[in-house]
């Protein structure tokens, strides 16, 4: 019963990390980053594109948590919790560092886009 507990509740957390990433791809405006940093378009060289990478980048964490939840319901939820929590501190210094550098590829500096 555990296994499927734990499943269910990292599957939900995977599908707002995936849902997530669609709709910032989808998106016309800048998307944002949970650090409270606003984008504006006119920051940007190429918005669909950035809101792309942006979007697989929150896609890429929700894989990793559906992953999670597979190898929880699957294994146990033990070691779908040690998975988990090694990728968390893997992944969460990452995204960061991920995100700046697709806002640095994307920015306009003010002597031309990089």
């Amino acid at each position: 019963m555990g296994n499927i507990f734990f499943a269910v509740i990292v599957g939900l957390c995977a599908c707002v990390f995936t849902f997530l990433g669609i709709w910032v791809i989808k998106k016309k405006e800048p998307g944002h980053f949970w650090t409270g940093q606003e984008v504006k378009a006119g920051e940007l060289s190429d918005v669909k594109a950035y809101n792309k990478e942006l979007g697989l980048l929150w896609i890429a964490a929700g894989v990793v948590l559906w992953i999670d939840a597979l190898l929880g319901a699957i294994f146990g939820g033990r070691l779908g919790g040690i998975v988990m929590i090694g990728s968390f501190v893997i992944g969460i210094p990452l995204l960061p560092v991920i995100y700046n550098m697709i806002y640095r590829k994307y920015m306009i500096r003010k002597d031309g886009p990089v």
